[in-house]
Order: structure tokens, then sequence, then C-alpha cells
């Protein structure tokens, strides 16, 4: 045989396998969404949730906020309680297990951690200032709210850098 007619038949075997089902399912059938209530919060990115009576810690993808010994750290936290302590939420994830990551959705599909960057109390991790996160930090960031008050006159210091500070060396 020759060498195109070989390579032929091998690419379209190679097009036929690969459009069949592999039985490996796909990320969005590994999600799972539950409902729970948000029993405690313990910082601006970290909730403790009550399902079927157990505990659970979430937090929240996507953003840091303050530390709670850093400035804006117990804002951040109240501000966070204020929007969903004692309300039943929606955790959506897709890797469980206490603790987990996982979006907050509550009063009508706000979602949590949108809400804390938006409010200028949490960074968001993503570098992609075109994403939801990106976006609502650069316009809490030009409408000096909660921790970018002052930015004008002195930066915050992002939490990862607060920590990395306070480790002893």
């Amino acid at each position: 045989m020759n060498r195109p007619l070989i390579l032929g038949i091998a690419s379209l075997f190679a097009m036929i396998v690969g459009a069949l089902p592999t039985g490996a399912p796909d990320a969005s059938a590994d999600s799972i969404a539950f409902d729970a209530m948000v029993i405690d919060v313990q910082d601006g990115d970290t909730i403790i949730v009550l399902r079927n009576k157990t505990r659970l810690t979430v937090k929240l993808p996507g953003i840091d906020a303050p530390e709670l010994d850093q400035p804006y750290g117990p804002e951040a936290k109240r501000f966070a309680a204020k929007l969903v302590k004692g309300r039943v939420v929606t955790i959506e994830t897709t890797h469980p297990g206490n603790p987990m990551y996982g979006g907050v959705r509550f009063s009508k599909n706000r979602m949590l951690a949108h809400e804390m960057v938006k409010a200028g109390m949490a960074w968001t991790t993503s570098m992609d200032k075109s994403s939801m996160f990106g976006e609502a930090q650069e316009e809490a960031k030009t409408a000096r709210l909660g921790l970018w008050v002052n930015s004008e006159d002195e930066e915050p210091i992002p939490p990862w850098e607060w920590r990395a500070q306070k480790r002893p060396r």
C-alpha cells in the first residue's frame, strides 16, 4: 500500500474513534448544585453552610478577601454576612469535599463572589480584566469603594502579599 492511502485511512479511523462517546463525563456532568443554609461567615471569602445536618466549609473561587487582621478584613466579613448569613443559598461546585470551592448563589441568582468584588470587599484572582470579576474590580476601584477608598494615596495590600509578610522567615 502506498503511504498517502495509509495516512488517509489512519486519519479517518482517528476521526471516527474521536467522535464516538468514550464514557468520560463532561465537566458539566461532574458539577453539582445543592441548597444549604449559611450558618456562619468565617471571613470575606469563606462561609459555613448546613446541608442535611452536615456543616460544610465553602471557599469562594476566583476571589481573595482581606484577612481578618488586615484593613477591611472585618468589613468584608460583615458585608458577606449581611448578604447571606441565615439564608438558604445554592452552592455550585465541581469538586465536592470539605472544604470545597464553590459558587454561592443567593437572592435571584446573585453570586456572592461577584458582589464582594463589586463592593470593593475582595480582589479578583484572575488577571483577565475583561472577566466578570475583573470588570467589577475595575468599577469598584474607579468608584473608590471598600478597600479602594484611599487607593489614590496608597494601594491596598492584597491578601496573598499580607499573608506572605506575616510568615516567619
